[in-house]
């Protein structure tokens, strides 16, 4: 798929996370994938 759409200010604003914290979610995510869930396992 080509076609990206960027998000609405209304969802930029609303979200839970921004750019910059994904980032750095999605980056330990991969490194350390049982750390990673076993953090967000405790927020559930």
């Amino acid at each position: 798929m080509k076609d990206t759409f960027a998000p609405s200010d209304e969802i930029v604003r609303n979200a839970h996370v921004d750019a910059a914290r994904y980032e750095e979610l999605y980056k330990q995510s991969v490194e350390d994938p049982e750390g990673f869930w076993g953090e967000q396992a405790k927020r559930l």
